[in-house]
Parts: structure tokens; C-alpha cells; sequence
């Protein structure tokens, strides 16, 4: 059954991505959308990379179980013998997952079943070489090498968009067919995927327990959030997980006092990972190479999901005082003031971002009044969508149970997958229907009911 149900969903899969692809054929003809689509495949490819540096950081890449961690240092076993089986299990699983991405990418660039299979082949190498890089730079402790690497290819991938955005994406062809440099790169590729991995396979006896055991306590974790569909209780495993491994941080006194003092707490944290904003900051061009592109009414949706993305790393302070009523009961006012005054900094933030899209909701000779009043709207609707995934309910085992093949399961858990998603449809949808002043109007009400219906619920218990 899970044979047959992988290869029917599979098929469904793969005919859905072709069918865009030949449906993209016929709708892009400015010379700016040919362009931007002759891109995708490139950065989907370098999306891939990414995913493989971010899982790495997160995981090891090398990682062991707490059963395994337990005994694996007062053993008198090699080590390495234990860690090999894994180490392959994470190349495969690199080399086939990159496959599928890029795959994806190829069809819906539209290019040659050749040119195709060879860039699709490359892309796959590279991450092996990556993955396989990554693990060289665990075992010898050099954890910024990985970072470095990471933030290298955010920058190329952000560089790519925002040429896009400005309409300066050059047209750049995959590998051609038969030629001696598609055959030279992907011998050297393959070459580099051999090195690499035996590189990372003789060194595997250096891996120390604190090592492996960070990625084995962090994936039970993850696998207990994710088997309720809570994304936000996923994302705050992988949180508690970053700020463990890094220890402590210098604590600061001083500044008002009462309900300020959590806005100042906002601004401290915001010191602390400045990134956050320099992350919201570069989503900017997000909207504006989709308009780019010739997306049309559709940038105000790409918009909103970009900004609702990039601002939820700012509500953290909101998701412990919605999830926390001891929290909530010790603080010396109402509940509703605290998340009203943890949720300030990140709307002003996403207000600010929808403010500075407000050029990419023009279309023509639009009035810039309604471009600016779809921006704000924009902004307003990805704070709603935010405060929505960040205040979400966990399962409620006290309510009537569903049975289903996987057990008794609560009667909201299956909504909970769809948090912040059904917001940001709803507040979008006026602008999609007319993007004018009025559309804009209905929709920043929207968000604004919704915000403060949000805010002003007691925390959950």
C-alpha cells in the first residue's frame, strides 16, 4: 500500500508540475518573464544548497540517538564504525531530495529532457559535495565555516532576485546537451562527490559525543511537534535547540518598568539577532521581481506570504506570554496588554515592509494612493497572519475525539496545519478581487479586527 500510494501520489505530482510548466509556456512572453523563468532552475538548484547548510547547522549533519549517545563514548568501540551507516543514509537522502527540487525547477523552466538531466544531475552532485563538506567541517569543530557558507549563498540567491526585481535577470542556459562542458562538469562534480565523501568517511572517528548528541535530542523534538501538525511548537524546538548550543547570552537591567518593559525586552532581543530585521529588510525584493515577472494582481499574495515569512522570527516574545499563563498570571496587568505590547514592535516592522512595497503594487498608471494603501494592507495582513501562527491553540484533548486510522485525534488538531495560511487568504482575497483603495480598505480592516481579536484573547492553558 505505501508502494502503491508513493508511485499513484507521485505520478499526481509530477503531471501537476508539467502541466504548470506547459501552462507557464503559453502565458510568459515579455522578454523579462523569459528571463526570470530561465532562472528558476538556478535557484531552485541554489535553494537546495541552502537547505542542505541549513539542515546541516541544525542537525551535525552527523547525528546519533539519545539511546546511542548515552553509551557511545563510554564504550570501547570505534566510533566510526557506528557513524558510517549514518553518514551514507545522509548523502542519499541529500542526493535524492536535490534531485526532486531541481527536477521540479527543470519543468517549470521548460527545458530539455537533456539539458534537464544533466543540470539535474550536477545540482544533485553539489550537494553531496556540500552535505559531505559539512560533515568534514563537523568533525573538525569548525562550525563557522558552515555558517559562512550559509550566508554566502543567501546573499548569491537574494543578489539573483533583486536582479530580477530591478529587470536586469540575464538570461542564463543550463548545461547543453553532449557538449564537452557539460561532460567536464559533471565528471567534476561526481569526482568532487567522491573526494568529499571520503574525506568526511575516514574522519568520522573524531566526531565527539556533544558532536552527535545535539541533532538526536533536537529530532525527537521536531518528530513530537510535527506529529501534531504544530508548526510553531516545530519552530520553537528548533529555537530552545540554537540558543542551548549557544549557552548564555549577557543580560542587561534597567529601562522603564510596568507593560514597557516588555517593549524593551523586544528592542533587546532585536539587538541581540539584528539579523531578523536584515532578513525582513531583503524580503523587500521578493515582491517586486514577481511584478517583475508579470504575476499581476498576485504580487499583493506573494507579498503578504513573503513579509508573513519573514516577520514570525520577530514574535517570539509573543509566543511565550500566549503559550505561558504562569507567565501571563505573574505579570502585574492583563494578559491583553502584555501581547498587545510583545506584538507592537513586529507590526510596526511588517507595516514598514508593506510600506516599502508599495511600488510593486502599481501596475501601469495605477493611482499611487491605492499602491500605497495596498502596501500597508499587505503589511497589516502579514502582522495578522504572524500573531495568528505565533497565538495558535495546541490540541485540545478535552474535546469530543475523532476516530481516524492514526488513532483518536482532537477536532482541532487538523486545522492547526493551516494556522496563519487562513488569515493571510483572508485578508488578501479583497485586494485580489479589486486592487483599488476599497480593496485595500476591506482588507487592512480585516487585519486589524483580526489582530486585536488575537491580542486580546487569555493565553492558552
Amino acid at each position: 500500500m505505501a508502494v502503491f500510494a508513493t508511485v499513484m501520489l507521485g505520478g499526481m505530482f509530477v503531471n501537476a508540475v508539467v502541466q504548470a510548466g506547459a501552462v507557464t509556456d503559453r502565458l510568459c512572453a515579455s522578454a523579462a518573464c523569459s528571463d526570470a523563468r530561465s532562472l528558476v532552475p538556478w535557484l531552485v538548484a541554489g535553494a537546495s544548497l541552502l537547505a542542505v547548510v541549513g539542515a546541516s547547522r541544525l542537525f551535525g549533519p552527523v547525528y546519533v540517538t539519545p539511546a546511542d549517545a548515552t553509551w557511545l563514548v563510554s564504550s570501547p568501540l570505534d566510533r566510526a564504525a557506528l557513524l558510517r551507516p549514518r553518514l551514507a543514509r545522509v548523502l542519499l537522502t541529500t542526493l535524492l531530495v536535490t534531485c526532486a527540487a531541481t527536477g521540479v525547477g527543470v519543468l517549470l523552466a521548460g527545458a530539455s529532457r537533456g539539458e534537464g538531466l544533466a543540470f539535474t544531475a550536477t545540482a544533485a552532485l553539489l550537494a553531496s559535495v556540500v552535505a559531505a563538506t559539512c560533515a568534514y567541517a563537523q568533525e573538525h569543530d569548525r562550525r563557522s565555516l558552515v555558517a559562512g557558507a550559509q550566508w554566502v549563498l543567501v546573499v548569491v540567491l537574494w543578489a539573483a532576485v533583486a536582479a530580477v526585481a530591478v529587470g536586469e535577470a540575464p538570461s542564463v542556459p543550463l548545461l547543453p546537451v553532449g557538449g564537452p562542458v557539460t561532460v567536464v562538469v559533471v565528471v567534476a562534480a561526481a569526482a568532487a562527490a567522491v573526494l568529499g565523501s571520503i574525506a568526511a568517511w575516514r574522519h568520522l572517528g573524531r566526531l565527539r559525543r556533544r558532536d552527535v548528541a545535539g541533532g538526536g535530542e533536537l529530532a525527537p523534538g521536531l518528530s513530537g511537534a510535527l506529529a501534531t501538525l504544530d508548526l510553531a511548537l516545530a519552530y520553537d524546538v528548533v529555537l530552545a535547540h540554537r540558543w542551548r548550543d549557544r549557552g548564555a547570552v549577557r543580560s542587561g537591567r534597567g529601562g522603564p518598568g510596568g507593560a514597557l518593559a516588555l517593549l524593551t525586552s523586544e528592542l533587546r532581543r532585536l539587538r541581540r539577532s539584528p539579523h531578523r530585521l536584515v532578513v525582513l529588510a531583503g524580503t523587500v525584493v521578493v515582491p517586486y521581481a514577481a511584478a517583475a515577472a508579470g504575476t499581476g494582481r498576485f504580487v499583493v499574495l506573494v507579498a503578504a506570504a513573503a513579509g508573513f515569512a519573514a516577520c514570525l522570527p520577530l514574535l517570539s516574545g509573543l509566543r511565550v506570554v500566549s503559550r505561558g499563563p504562569s507567565v501571563a498570571r505573574a505579570l502585574p496587568f492583563s494578559s491583553a496588554l502584555a501581547q498587545v505590547m510583545t506584538a507592537a514592535l513586529p507590526t510596526l516592522a511588517a507595516l514598514a515592509y508593506g510600506a516599502a512595497t508599495t511600488a510593486a503594487m502599481r501596475e501601469g498608471d495605477a493611482d499611487p494612493g491605492a499602491a500605497l494603501a495596498c502596501g500597508l494592507a499587505v503589511g497589516a495582513a502579514a502582522a495578522a497572519s504572524g500573531v495568528r501562527w505565533t497565538t495558535r491553540r495546541p490540541p485540545d484533548y478535552t474535546r469530543p475525539l475523532i476516530a481516524t486510522p492514526a488513532g483518536a485525534v482532537p477536532t482541532n488538531l487538523y486545522g492547526s496545519i493551516i494556522a496563519g495560511f487562513d488569515v493571510l487568504l483572508l485578508t488578501v482575497t479583497p485586494m485580489l478581487l479589486a486592487p483599488d483603495v476599497r480593496g485595500a480598505t476591506v482588507s487592512l480592516l480585516l487585519s486589524v479586527g483580526v489582530w486585536a481579536y488575537l491580542v486580546s484573547r487569555p493565553p492558552a492553558r
